[in-house]
């Protein structure tokens, strides 16, 4: 292949944007899969579709045959924020350069150069390994695909993550940690009126909480701190005897969330009212990509190739696969804008111009090798 067949990949691109594939659209994102595993068979990949969690969410997995350990991980997702209904309202619509739908960019194009990346390996390096996963509930965190998803990379030399790619085409080598809680306050009820000073309220304690969190936050040093749900009390005349919250936390090194969780266990062992207990769950916590010596050895190995790096505040599966301690470049994918939205859009010029990128960069991961 001397040029990128562009106008099928178009074709196979609406096929993906045309079929509904929300996380919770379980349905739809068998089709795509489907799609997926019937076309890496083809390419002579060991292929698997894998059912993981409780909703039985796909998973297509594939590799090249005869190894033990592979050169590269490539990861990607096929499913969207977006509810079912949402193509019969705005399907793919091609104008000029740009391809608009939802999960053009985040990440169906992505997805899909995967294939014609592993389509283009096997007949022209056929001698490069790899393996693959797609998974359908990265939107919602990757929850259940992740064991898997660390499974298949855990064998690899290093590992590519096709989220798209910046404005000006930089890969993605840094990504915000991020830590979801729920808070639970408890007060005592009493009644607004008669006996007002015979409460404590759960909601002004939970007010203090909050108040104490935008204080924590250190935004030069990268760490973000919102509470983004609230709840609480029962009726206007009685004093809350419960009130609930939900919060993340996004940081950039260790030693912010150390500081951060200090501060949630004193917020916890002593309330600001009397009376009051606070409760922090858990919910999830995935650690921030960072750029480690595995990672600074790669980039050593690419320098040749110009390559240019940003920092990314969102979190992607390489959170989730940080922990394996291989180096992972992120925003493997093509480019466009405004993900999550209804003017989201893919830039076709970048399509081309990333893939060659990519076999470039495979190209020069196998003669290192050497």
């Amino acid at each position: 292949m001397t040029t990128f067949p562009l106008e099928s990949f178009l074709g196979d691109l609406e096929f993906l944007i045309n079929t509904d594939s929300g996380s919770a659209d379980i349905e739809g994102n068998l089709q795509v899969a489907s799609f997926f595993k019937e076309r890496f068979e083809k390419a002579g990949l060991k292929t698997t579709l894998h059912r993981v969690g409780m909703l039985g969410h796909p998973v297509v997995t594939a590799r090249t045959q005869g190894s033990a350990s592979y050169d590269c991980f490539f990861s990607g997702h096929i499913d969207t924020v977006f509810p079912s209904g949402t193509v019969s309202e705005r399907p793919f619509r091609r104008g000029g350069n740009f391809v608009y739908g939802p999960g053009t960019v985040d990440m169906k194009a992505g997805a899909l150069l995967i294939l014609y990346l592993a389509e283009y390996l096997r007949k022209e390096h056929p001698a490069f390994s790899f393996t693959i996963a797609l998974n359908s509930d990265e939107e919602i965190g990757s929850p259940d695909s992740t064991p898997l998803l660390r499974e298949f990379a855990a064998n690899c030399r290093h590992i590519f993550v096709f989220e798209g790619q910046r404005k000006q085409g930089q890969f993605v080598n840094e990504r915000k940690g991020i830590a979801k809680f729920d808070i639970e306050v408890l007060g005592v009820a009493s009644h607004a009126g008669t006996a007002p000073q015979q409460g404590v309220s759960a909601i002004l304690e939970l007010s203090e909480i909050v108040v104490d969190f935008s204080k924590l936050q250190n935004l030069e040093r990268g760490t973000s701190i919102n509470v983004g749900l609230m709840e609480g009390g029962s009726a206007l005349n009685v004093i809350p005897a419960h009130a609930s919250a939900k919060m993340e936390l996004r940081y950039t090194s260790h030693r912010e969330y150390e500081r951060i969780l200090r501060a949630i266990s004193k917020m916890e062992t002593k309330p600001h009212l009397s009376g009051t207990s606070v409760t922090f769950t858990a919910i999830s916590h995935y650690p921030p990509l960072e750029i480690t010596e595995a990672a600074k050895q790669m980039m050593q190995t690419l320098a040749p190739l110009g390559l240019s790096y940003v920092k990314a505040g969102g979190t992607s599966d390489a959170n989730r696969l940080a922990c394996l301690g291989l180096p992972i470049l992120d925003g493997c994918g093509p480019g466009g804008g405004f993900p999550h939205s209804e003017k989201e859009f893919l830039d076709i010029t970048t399509v081309p111009a990333r893939f060659w990128k990519m076999v470039e960069i495979m190209k020069r991961l196998a003669e290192f090798k050497r």
